[in-house]
C-alpha cells in the first residue's frame, strides 16, 4: 500500500516532481564534477610532469609557478652550478606563464624550454612540422593538437596576441604549450630569469640523495622530488580544500531545501488526504514512512539524473577545452549518499508535521 501511495503521489504531482529531482540532480552533479575537475587537473599535471624525465625540480622560495607575475623569479645560471654537483647528469632551466584557457574555463600554462637540454632530459621530439625558431613561433603536444583541431600553420593565443604553431611534439610532458626560454623571458621583462630547474640524476635510485646534496651546496632554496608534483601543486593552489568542502556543504543545503520545500507544499495539499488516512486508522509511523520513502524516491531519481548529467557535463568539458576530468567511485558515493540523506532530511520536519495533525482539521480543511 506504501509503494502504491508513493508512485502515485509522484505522477499526480509532475511539476514538483520535477523540481525536487532537478534539485537533487543539481547537488550531485556539483559534487562529481568539480571534484572530478579538481582530480583530473591534478592527476594530469602530476603525470605530465614525470613525463619531463627530471627527477629533482629546484626553485626559489616565494616562487609560485601558478603566478604570472612572479614565474621568472630563478637565475638560470643555478643550472650551470647544479650541473657541476655529484650525481646530476644533466640540468635544464625553463620558465612557466599562466594565462586564462583560450576557451575562457579554467587555465592553461605555456612553457620556456631550451629545447636542447630539456630534450636530452625528457625525450621530447617533434612528430610533426619543426622546432620553434623565433619569438613567434610555438610547439604544442599531441593531445592539443588532436583535442583542438592544431597543427603547423595553425595560430593560437599567447600572451594576449596571435603565435604560430610550426610543430607537435611528444611525449606529453609540463605545459601543452612549449616555446623558447629566450622569447618567454623577452615577452616578460625578464632577461636570464626562469620559473624552475629540472634536474637529471646520474642514477635515479639515488635521487633523495642527490635531493639532499642539492639542499646542502645551495641552501635557502626548494628542492622537490618530482614524484611529489601532485602533493606539492595541490597545496601550492589556495584553498583547494576549502572549495571542495564548500562544494560539499552547498549541495547538501541546496538538495536539503529543495526537498523541505516540495515536501511541505504537497503535504498543505495533501491535509484532507492525510485526514483521511488517520481517520482510517493510520498510524503517525505509517504517515511519517510514507512522506519519507516518497523523498527518498525523488532523490533516488534525482540521484540517478545527476550522475548521468555529470557525465554529460564532464563529456562537454573536455571536448571544449583541454581540461580532463577523472570521476572516482568514492566521490560518486559520496555524491549519492548526500542526495539521499539530504532528501530524507528535508522531508522529516514536513513528515512529523504532517502525522501531527488532527483527522478531524484535517477533513474539514478547504
Amino acid at each position: 500500500m506504501i509503494d502504491s501511495l508513493v508512485i502515485s503521489n509522484i505522477r499526480q504531482r509532475p511539476t514538483r516532481t520535477l523540481v525536487s529531482v532537478a534539485g537533487v540532480a543539481l547537488a550531485v552533479l556539483l559534487i562529481v564534477v568539480n571534484t572530478g575537475l579538481v582530480r583530473g587537473m591534478l592527476n594530469d599535471r602530476a603525470r605530465r610532469e614525470r613525463g619531463i624525465g627530471a627527477e629533482i625540480q629546484f626553485t626559489r622560495k616565494g616562487s609560485s609557478i601558478l603566478s604570472p607575475s612572479s614565474v621568472l623569479s630563478l637565475d638560470v645560471r643555478y643550472a650551470d652550478r647544479l650541473r657541476q654537483i655529484e650525481g646530476v647528469s644533466a640540468a635544464s632551466p625553463f620558465g612557466r606563464y599562466v594565462q586564462s584557457g583560450n576557451s575562457g574555463i579554467g587555465i592553461e600554462q605555456v612553457d620556456g624550454i631550451d629545447f636542447p637540454s630539456y630534450a636530452a632530459i625528457s625525450g621530447l621530439r617533434v612528430t610533426d612540422g619543426r622546432v620553434f625558431a623565433s619569438d613567434d613561433e610555438v610547439i604544442i603536444d599531441e593531445f592539443k593538437a588532436r583535442q583542438q583541431g592544431l597543427g603547423p600553420g595553425s595560430e593560437i593565443e599567447v600572451f594576449g596576441r596571435k603565435l604560430k604553431v610550426v610543430g607537435v611534439y611528444a611525449p606529453e610532458s609540463g605545459a601543452r604549450i612549449k616555446m623558447s626560454l629566450e622569447a618567454l623571458q623577452r615577452s616578460l621583462s625578464a632577461p636570464d630569469k626562469c620559473s624552475l630547474i629540472m634536474v637529471k640524476c646520474a642514477d635515479p635510485a639515488r635521487q633523495e640523495e642527490v635531493q639532499r646534496r642539492i639542499d646542502a651546496e645551495l641552501p635557502g632554496n626548494i628542492v622537490f622530488l618530482t614524484r611529489e608534483v601532485a602533493t606539492g601543486f595541490g597545496r601550492s593552489i589556495p584553498g583547494l580544500d576549502g572549495f571542495v568542502k564548500a562544494v560539499l556543504a552547498l549541495s547538501t543545503i541546496v538538495s536539503t531545501l529543495v526537498i523541505l520545500l516540495a515536501m511541505y507544499t504537497t503535504i498543505t495539499e495533501r491535509t484532507r488526504e492525510i485526514g483521511t488516512l488517520k481517520a482510517l486508522g493510520a498510524s503517525k509511523r505509517f504517515i511519517v514512512g510514507v512522506i519519507e520513502q516518497e523523498a527518498l524516491a525523488l532523490s533516488l531519481i534525482g540521484v540517478a539524473v545527476g550522475l548521468s548529467g555529470a557525465y554529460l557535463v564532464g563529456w562537454a568539458i573536455e571536448r571544449a577545452t583541454t581540461l580532463q576530468l577523472e570521476y572516482h567511485w568514492t566521490w560518486m558515493l559520496v555524491a549519492a549518499m548526500i542526495g539521499l540523506g539530504a532528501g530524507a532530511l528535508g522531508a522529516l520536519y514536513p513528515a512529523v508535521r504532517a502525522a501531527n495533525q488532527d483527522p478531524v482539521k484535517a477533513l474539514a480543511y478547504e
